[in-house]
């Protein structure tokens, strides 16, 4: 009875879509290296370029007004909050640019 009991729940802890904890979003900052609509890589104050993925939930901002991935150009500053996924990748969650200043 006991063993029927602890299936049931682990089963149903697999249905409900049980997940492990979130792990906190990483946060990096840099200069705009490369763009395109599914990636994004930045160098960092270090020196180092950093891949990013870009998906569909990906957030664009300038400043807190939503742009596109389009709207970036080479060099702009941006701060990127991302999360990794399967141990090497890292999946761009906010991708907020600085305004741009007017000459």
């Amino acid at each position: 009875m006991l063993r029927r009991l602890l299936s049931f729940v682990v089963l149903s802890a697999l249905l409900c879509g049980a997940q492990a904890p979130r792990v906190p979003l990483a946060t990096f900052s840099g200069a705009v290296h490369g763009v395109s609509d599914k990636q994004i890589t930045i160098e960092t104050t270090e020196g180092n370029l950093v891949d990013f993925d870009i998906n569909r939930n990906t957030k664009i901002l300038r400043g807190k007004k939503p742009i596109k991935a389009s709207d970036l150009e080479t060099g702009d500053m941006v701060t990127i909050d991302a999360r990794q996924q399967m141990v090497k990748y890292l999946i761009a969650v906010v991708i907020t640019a600085q305004p741009k200043t007017e000459p």
